[in-house]
């Protein structure tokens, strides 16, 4: 035991886990997945990317019924919806995207033999009625340079215009791959599939009547059953991706993260097989076909922002 704790704080600072790189990026889904030109030239291709996208009813799809919390509200109606789908690598000459690196696109590095999410945040580039991050800015705009937003009140006269704090959901459906530590150059590319799964409480304080049984197992004490999948809330969206703050690291070493992206993947990594990016029409408007047919004449681009931790091995 004291030699396995010896060696540990030998590696621990050589495979960087007492100094993790920590970075923000920001990747477009239409630019860097899609490959569509931005502007008015794209529009075509991005308006049937979105179309491609809807679904008459998104609890068709297992993934989604399966990972996304309370996304059925238990009434039997369908929920109209957007799945988008799409896979992360961390390659060299290929963007987040698996596509080749291009100019304006962005990557991670495989130096970095770990590069894990700390949190993720989603931006809806053109998005109409979204509450503004910084409405209270206008009092600081003279001391911390901040800048007031059109006023939130007159969102109900735009006829395009949708719920102020809509809602989504992202899901890692695939395989989390990262690379064993390397020593010097080399490393091999490892893969597993994760299952997120809960332990249920050791002991239903509610149930005395078990003391009363002469044959008692502990498995009747169990709150629910055994290893339930863990699924994945919704969360909030920004209007811009200029929202998402830089990274801050804490007086204790901690990375800060933004209040605007999202915890529940932390640990998880970064390369993934297949991601499903979930926006049901009812976190749109209360007529959900309504609002998902506003979301495809307004919003131009979506975006997603990964606040990430790296160990480089070696």
């Amino acid at each position: 035991m004291g030699s396995t704790s010896a060696d540990w704080e030998v590696l621990r600072g050589r495979l960087g886990f007492n100094n993790p790189d920590a970075y923000g990026t920001t990747v477009s889904l239409r630019t860097e997945n899609y490959r569509i030109l931005p502007g008015a030239d794209g529009e075509s291709n991005w308006r049937d990317v979105l179309s491609q996208a809807y679904r008459a009813d998104v609890l068709q799809d297992t993934d989604v019924r399966r990972l996304c919390m309370q996304i059925d509200n238990g009434s039997g109606l369908p929920v109209p919806g957007l799945i988008f789908t799409f896979s992360t690598t961390v390659t060299d000459g290929e963007n987040v995207f698996g596509q080749p690196l291009a100019a304006g696109d962005s990557n991670f590095s495989p130096s970095a033999f770990a590069t894990k999410i700390h949190s993720v945040g989603v931006s809806l580039e053109g998005y109409r009625g979204m509450a503004w991050p910084s409405a209270n800015a206008g009092t600081t705009t003279g001391t911390g340079g901040g800048t007031s937003p059109t006023d939130p009140g007159s969102w109900f006269l735009d006829p395009m215009a949708m719920a102020a704090t809509p809602w989504v959901y992202l899901i890692p459906v695939g395989v989390d791959s990262m690379r064993s530590p390397p020593l010097g150059d080399r490393s091999e590319v490892r893969s597993w599939t994760v299952e997120d799964l809960a332990i249920p409480m050791p002991f239903k304080i509610g149930g005395s009547q078990y003391a009363t049984k002469q044959l008692y197992q502990s498995a009747d004490s169990l709150s629910e059953p055994m290893f339930s999948i863990r699924k994945h809330q919704a969360f909030r969206p920004v209007p811009s991706s200029t929202v998402f703050s830089p990274l801050i690291y804490t007086a204790n070493g901690n990375l800060q993260r933004s209040q605007f992206t999202n915890s529940r993947l932390i640990g998880r990594s970064v390369w993934n097989s297949q991601w499903k990016l979930v926006i049901p029409g009812n976190k749109l408007l209360a007529n959900p076909k309504e609002g998902l047919d506003r979301f495809r004449q307004t919003v131009k681009d979506i975006k997603l922002h990964f606040v990430t931790y790296s160990y480089s091995g070696n």
